[in-house]
């Protein structure tokens, strides 16, 4: 799991994550399902093994491990209303999951080194909710964040970038094309009446 998470943000984006995206990502062997199987809890992956927009999101390096952090406080929720830093009490840790899921020694043993791992590449500060103050989806929000800092360093607030693409009518006058051009620029993007250089 370790070996995968830190390829992620250094890979393309794969269609799919199956037995042999891991084995072309040299993490072939018996531990291929269980890496799947994590992954769609923490829901980088959906049902079909496609990456999520979670993954799209934690490809990016400065928002990655936040919208980590989010997923497994969401998956760990039990853990996290029980204490606030369940990764760094090991005595705590197995007594969590021994009530919330149990198993054998080792069984314990490997899920308490998963949620390690997972934690190892996530952060808890300031991790937003699954709703921003804006309405939006948390990690849509983090997604356009990413965006905005990837194009252009001077700024640190997201941005929206949007494409019109206007198919005119044919046979129309001059002056009826200025005129959707001016509706256009009057009631999407909230400028005044543009005639005469206004």
């Amino acid at each position: 799991m370790r070996k995968f998470l830190k390829q992620v943000p250094e890979r393309p984006k794969p269609p799919k994550v199956n037995n042999d995206l891991l084995a072309a990502w040299e993490l072939g062997g018996s531990n291929s399902n269980s890496i799947i199987r994590v992954l769609k809890e923490i829901g980088l992956l959906d049902s079909s093994n496609q990456p999520t927009e979670i993954y799209d999101a934690f490809m990016q390096p400065n928002v990655g491990p936040a919208v980590l952090g989010e997923q497994v406080k969401t998956t760990y929720a039990k853990f996290f209303a029980s204490t606030h830093e369940p990764y760094n009490d090991d005595v705590e840790l197995k007594r969590l999951f021994n009530i919330h899921s149990g198993g054998s020694d080792s069984t314990l043993r490997d899920q308490i080194h998963t949620f390690k791992v997972l934690c190892e590449f996530a952060t808890f500060d300031g991790v937003p909710s699954t709703e921003s103050d804006s309405g939006q989806p948390a990690v849509a929000e983090l997604n356009a964040q990413s965006r905005t800092a990837n194009n252009s360093s001077a700024t640190s607030t997201a941005a929206m970038h949007i494409d019109l693409h206007i198919h005119l009518p044919e046979n129309k006058t001059t002056r009826e094309y200025e005129a959707i051009i001016q509706d256009i620029a009057r009631y999407i993007y909230r400028h005044e009446d543009l005639r005469d250089g206004q």
